[in-house]
């Protein structure tokens, strides 16, 4: 049996929200060593009974994978180095602390993060899960690793089982089905909801590009080597960045700006950077619309407004959207510590909660897309002026 509550616990993926978007679109990656599309998700654990308990410090989570009809893709845990059970469980810092990272406190919710990455292999394309969380990586080796394939154009449901085993061992078998069959006869399972992700082609005329039911949505950076300004004061260089969306349906729709923007960059080791800044914050001018109207056949051009600059001794990369201000951190994402001479990837997330779509409808009696995409992704290097 299955469950998303159990004994006072409850496990969800909550970024993004399962209900405010039903289904996820991802750009299946160019065929190129290295090139991977990152996949993040959050990962909350709600712990409303009075005791502490622990998680599998080996594997948190165990990942499932289901094609669109109920089918399971057999999941293989892969390691990259030959790495026994007594090396796995010593991490640089002690016994207790290496306990106390995975010990989930009463009456609280923990978030965790983790980034699947889809990439080809071999002539086949792949989904790797980590088996710890990130911001674990940094301080726990482990080099386990979920492998899902080979996986198609099509729309996948996943989900992650909460794995509370205390055992110093992962599971015994590299067959996810033969390990959920266990669970599933042995005790009750507690487990996130299912959440669509649905892979898309890039268009075979632009690599930059896909479409989805009809909406062609381009990334657009020109530049792909950036000169990094002077560290005079509010020096900063201005980065074209931006996303074209073509409406090639038969009805009109509109498309929302505000608050519309995700982004990860991934530096050249292939590690996510920590961001701050939350566009979510900005405030709006009574006579600007934050909406844009699309006729069929029309397109328009979503400014995101890169620049460059140096803030406290370090080189920043910021984004956000036409109308949104730089003179403070409301209103953009930061992405700081870039380093001249390193190679970024950008990925660009637009998303319009159907919550959201429905309420501007009501608003202004037209129809409003909503969805989440991922662009494809964008490289750029950095040089000195």
């Amino acid at each position: 049996m299955t469950s998303y509550e159990l004994n006072g616990i409850s496990i969800e993926i909550v970024n993004p929200n399962t209900i405010l978007f039903l289904t996820r679109v991802y750009p299946i990656p160019k065929k190129q060593i290295g090139i991977n599309v990152p996949i993040k998700f959050s990962v909350s654990i709600n712990h409303t009974s009075s005791n502490s308990f622990y998680l599998n410090h080996l594997q948190a989570f165990i990942p499932e994978l289901l094609t669109s009809n109920g089918q399971r893709i057999q999941g293989h845990l892969v390691t990259d180095d030959l790495v026994t059970n007594q090396q796995s469980k010593q991490p640089d810092s002690s016994q207790g602390r290496q306990l106390d990272w995975w010990r989930i406190r009463p009456k609280c919710r923990t978030t965790f993060f983790v980034t699947a990455k889809l990439f080809w292999q071999d002539n086949s394309l792949q989904l790797k899960i980590p088996t710890i969380p990130d911001y674990i990586l940094d301080n726990f080796r482990s080099n386990y690793f979920w492998y899902f394939d080979p996986l198609e154009t099509k729309t996948y449901q996943l989900r992650f089982i909460l794995n509370t085993d205390a055992r110093d061992t992962y599971v015994s078998s590299s067959n996810i089905n033969q390990e959920v069959i266990e669970q599933e006869t042995s005790s009750d399972i507690l487990a996130t909801p299912w959440v669509n992700l649905r892979l898309v082609q890039l268009l075979s005329t632009d690599s930059n590009a896909i479409e989805v039911d009809g909406v062609l949505f381009k990334i657009d950076m020109p530049e792909s080597v950036l000169t990094i300004s002077s560290k005079l004061f509010k020096a900063k260089t201005d980065v074209k960045l931006g996303i074209y969306i073509t409406n090639n349906t038969s009805t009109t729709l509109c498309f929302y700006q505000l608050s519309s923007i995700d982004a990860i960059l991934i530096s050249d080791d292939g590690k996510p950077i920590n961001r701050s800044g939350n566009p979510t914050k900005l405030a709006w001018k009574n006579n600007e619309q934050n909406y844009y109207l699309l006729q069929p056949g029309e397109k328009m051009f979503l400014d995101l407004c890169g620049k460059l600059f140096w803030y406290s001794s370090q080189l920043q990369f910021a984004i956000s959207s036409k109308t949104h201000s730089l003179n403070g951190k409301s209103g953009s994402y930061y992405f700081p510590n870039l380093k001249a001479g390193a190679l970024y990837r950008l990925q660009v997330i637009y998303q319009v909660s159907e919550l959201r779509a429905r309420r501007l409808e009501e608003q202004i009696l037209e129809k409003f897309w909503s969805g989440r995409i991922a662009m494809p992704l964008v490289e750029f290097g950095l040089i000195k002026g």
